[in-house]
């Protein structure tokens, strides 16, 4: 029996590992592109009437800001008249529920339990629980400026508390971004190497 506490106790922590190190990160890119030739950046601003960045203008400030920080900071140059690439970001929000379980203890409830009794149960049984937590979501485009063709595209995903982080938020998803978008070059350099 101690054995398989052990185990559950494990495997609980292994499905909590996810949660705990909260943003995950993807992207996707031309395999063939050469990203060497990429040294300037603009960002493109017109959006669709259905974006949610379109009417929350502070948002939007805010991860363009942070986007061209983190950029600035690995080496390249904010230009408005004559960019290498453009940048394109979308931002979106939803409810999410995350159903847990754990292990098989004691606890009561509606339920099977004793035979013909009608549903109430008392005695042993999993713990199950649900969270509603909002998820957020930002991804970037990155567009060559000569071909307007997407070359690389970038989406973090997190769980958000609401206004008062949102700066942080949007700092640390474009953190995210722009690293992941700087090991995607290194892979295809050394690919092209």
């Amino acid at each position: 029996m101690k054995v398989f506490k052990a185990f559950l106790s494990v495997l609980f922590l292994l499905a909590a590992l996810p949660t705990v190190f909260g943003a995950s990160t993807t992207s996707d890119y031309q395999k063939s592109f050469d990203f060497s030739q990429l040294h300037t950046f603009t960002f493109k601003t017109d959006r669709a009437s259905n974006d949610p960045l379109a009417t929350n203008t502070i948002q939007a400030q805010r991860i363009q800001a942070a986007l061209s920080n983190q950029f600035q900071a690995n080496g390249f140059t904010l230009s408005e008249d004559n960019p290498d690439f453009i940048i394109a970001f979308y931002a979106r929000t939803r409810e999410k529920t995350q159903v847990n379980s754990f292990g098989y203890g004691p606890g009561f409830g509606w339920g099977y339990g004793i035979p013909f009794r009608g549903r109430w149960r008392w005695g042993y049984g999993p713990d199950i629980w649900t969270t509603t937590y909002t998820e957020g979501c930002v991804m970037a485009d990155i567009i060559d400026a000569k071909t307007q063709e997407l070359v690389w595209r970038g989406m973090v995903r997190d769980e958000v508390d609401g206004i008062g982080q949102s700066e942080k938020e949007a700092n640390n998803a474009a953190k995210d971004l722009v690293k992941r978008f700087l090991k995607d070059v290194k892979k295809v350099e050394k690919q092209k190497g």
